[in-house]
């Protein structure tokens, strides 16, 4: 055999494929160790799992094959590496943040991260990394000036058919590997996944293993009798039956029970409020797809009743699928029984592409931040939660039909502080009308360090290098307790029927491990449901996906295939396969169950309950005031497309600067977000 590729290949061409050989094994090793923050622990994978990293290894050494075709095979060679190391680095510091690894789909997210970045960094991080990126590109432009080049003649055909037979190769060990077990195409637990499989594998699977896979029992006819028994049966509730109180669903950033912790004690109870609620409502817990980050995952699941495993490996449907294609939802369900629907999200609008999925999910409004008025901001630069009261009563009061209201908070979000030095906002931070700049509105920076309130709660039981950002995320909730006390009061107060659910998307990203909670499980929040209806009492655990099945059934309402499925088959031994297909159907396959076609059309969202209006036009000395309606500190000012210097006075004026107007010109306010995009424009304003 030795031979046979000294024939076939020359020499210099032999040392080069060990080259690579030896470098794929030592990246791929150098991956694992920060892939599992320790050397040994890379070195134990090495010996319990030898075929493993080898494959892994295998997959490395394609990536660098491609160097073969070209005869700048030391710049190639580089940069392959530069990618691999660089992503390696990627997973490393991801992990520190939160305990999902890194996957494709975060590449997705990188307009997302970019404006979020000051959170998570220092100044200074940021200003490394960024002398860092730019030492490397500058060394990158000088290797391929200055690299040396293969000087042999490059059997570019012969070296195509060997990178074909290897990646031929890699495909057969693929397939042999998930068939016997040695590896998994769909990873329950992504963060075991990776320690098992290698970050090669994982992270490569995550970029070609997207949407659901077409499931073998996937058939017109499967589909037509799955319509006509499963999902029919019992028959459907009649529309008297069914009652239509107004549905209120707040999804709490990053809330758990943190009484769950073993051996922690607190100075006081951190959620009076919402273990009061536990006691007397229907309560229990919420099995999420997702630990320390990936709100818009536990919410898709949520909101359509869809089983995230089924899809690719770490994907967000809401950067993939819904961005083009409608879906079944709770709140294309209640609009079928003539509800109003709202979203309302604390944050800006673009965050996980929001602004268009929500379009796709049955909304007719969705209010962000950058439609709310005197946002309190916590010590980390988050609003606060208590804002969410007088928009969610907005939004009720915005219709005389009853609403569903999905709301999602934010104030419990990391990054936890590992120190006082970590604050970016005095805790009394207010955006208010107070006519602040731009820059203030968003930025603000201590000049005394933090103080935490007299009263702030403290914990015993908890190693001090950990105490300040475990205290600063009890007392979050807390504060996030007595919003869930707030708003209860205000419904105790209106004379509508309303039922409250309350839940946590998933646990903070503290390095929290199932050995420290009583339920042994940290994929798991709570969930309580108020009512001023007097439904009974059923204390329950279930998967997100569950959720709004098992309170629309309470309320005698079946609307929905998703709905029914989960109503009718929940404990069923086709019920998961019976899932799959529809997910299938209904995103992927022929909409079969509706007859081939969706009746989803995608809603015309409007940015904001209230909408910004343009009334007139005050010139008073050099200023000129703009005045209307709900604006607020995000309201800018166009003369046709371009943007003027606006300030914001108040929630009927804007002051802009000295500019000439002529009768005739259109002026319009636009919304526009920290991450400069536009998400509204009021109705042009013709200057008379």
């Amino acid at each position: 055999m030795l031979q046979k590729l000294k024939n076939l290949f020359s020499k210099e061409e032999l040392k080069n494929l060990f080259r690579f050989i030896y470098l794929s094994l030592a990246i791929n090793l150098f991956i694992e160790i920060l892939n599992r923050s320790s050397l040994l622990e890379a070195l134990k994978h090495v010996v319990t799992n030898p075929l493993v990293f080898l494959y892994n290894t295998l997959i490395v050494l394609l990536t660098f094959s491609v160097a073969f075709l070209v005869k700048r095979r030391f710049f190639v060679s580089t940069i392959v590496s530069i990618i691999w190391l660089g992503f390696a680095i990627t997973n490393a510091v991801l992990l520190s943040f939160r305990v999902t690894p890194f996957t494709a789909v975060d590449l997705s997210l990188m307009d997302e991260a970019i404006p979020m970045i000051h959170v998570y960094l220092t100044k200074w991080q940021i200003v490394l990394i960024i002398i860092a990126a730019i030492v490397v590109i500058t060394l990158i432009v000088l290797l391929f000036i200055f690299a040396p080049k293969y000087k042999q003649r490059v059997a570019r055909i012969r070296n195509a058919v060997c990178i074909v037979l290897l990646f031929g190769s890699i495909l057969l060990l693929t397939s042999l590997g998930i068939s016997t077990n040695a590896l998994a195409k769909n990873f329950g637990n992504l963060a075991d996944a990776y320690k098992d499989y290698g970050f090669v594998y994982c992270f490569t699977n995550s970029l070609v293993n997207t949407g659901i896979d077409k499931p073998k029992s996937y058939s017109e006819e499967k589909m037509v009798e799955l319509a006509e028994d499963t999902l029919t049966t019992p028959p459907e509730i009649k529309e008297d039956k069914k009652k239509t109180p107004n549905i209120i669903m707040i999804q709490l950033e990053s809330l758990y029970d943190v009484t769950l912790m073993k051996d922690y004690t607190y100075s006081e109870d951190p959620l009076p409020n919402y273990h009061a609620l536990q006691k007397e409502f229907s309560h229990g817990f919420l099995n999420v797809p997702s630990v320390g980050a990936g709100t818009a995952n536990t919410e898709f699941e949520v909101l359509t009743g869809m089983d995230l495993d089924f899809f690719g490996p770490g994907e967000y449907p809401y950067k993939t699928i819904l961005k083009e294609k409608t879906s079944e939802s709770m709140a294309y369900n209640l609009k079928e029984l003539n509800y109003s629907t709202h979203a309302i999200h604390n944050n800006d609008g673009t965050f996980y592409g929001r602004n268009q999925v929500f379009s796709n999910l049955g909304f007719d409004t969705f209010t962000s931040l950058e439609y709310m008025h005197n946002v309190e901001l916590n010590p980390m630069g988050w609003a606060k939660d208590h804002v969410l009261i007088e928009e969610i009563l907005k939004a009720l009061k915005s219709t005389k039909e009853q609403d569903f209201v999905y709301t999602i908070s934010v104030q419990g979000h990391g990054k936890y502080p590992g120190s006082e030095d970590d604050f970016s906002v005095p805790d009394s931070a207010t955006l208010s009308s107070s006519n602040p700049s731009e820059e203030e509105q968003r930025q603000y920076t201590l000049t005394e360090g933090y103080t935490p309130a007299v009263d702030a709660i403290t914990v015993d039981g908890i190693a001090e290098e950990d105490r300040c950002a475990f205290e600063y995320y009890v007392n979050q909730i807390h504060e996030m307790d007595a919003f869930i006390g707030d708003l209860i009061n205000e419904f105790k107060n209106l004379n509508e029927d309303v039922v409250l659910v309350f839940y946590g998307d998933h646990l903070p990203s503290l390095g929290i491990e199932a050995s420290d909670l009583e339920n042994d499980n940290i994929y798991q929040t709570s969930y309580v449901i108020w009512d001023n209806m007097n439904l009974p009492k059923i204390d329950m655990d279930m998967e997100a996906y569950q959720i709004t099945a098992s309170i629309l059934k309470r309320l005698n309402i079946d609307n929905g295939y998703l709905t029914k499925l989960h109503q009718n088959s929940l404990n069923t031994a086709n019920y998961l396969e019976e899932l799959e297909l529809l997910q299938y159907d209904m995103l992927y396959g022929d909409q079969t169950i509706y007859g081939g076609t969706s009746p989803y059309i995608a809603t015309n969202l409007q940015m904001g309950v209230d909408k910004i209006k343009v009334n007139g036009i005050l010139t008073s000395g050099e200023n000129i005031y703009i005045q209307g309606e709900n604006f607020t500190e995000y309201s800018k000012v166009f003369l046709k497309d371009t943007e003027l210097e606006t300030t914001y006075v108040d929630e009927k004026n804007l002051s802009i600067s000295t500019t000439t107007l002529n009768a005739g010109d259109e002026i319009k306010v636009g919304q526009k977000g920290d991450d400069k995009v536009i998400l509204s424009y009021s109705e042009p304003y013709v200057i008379k």
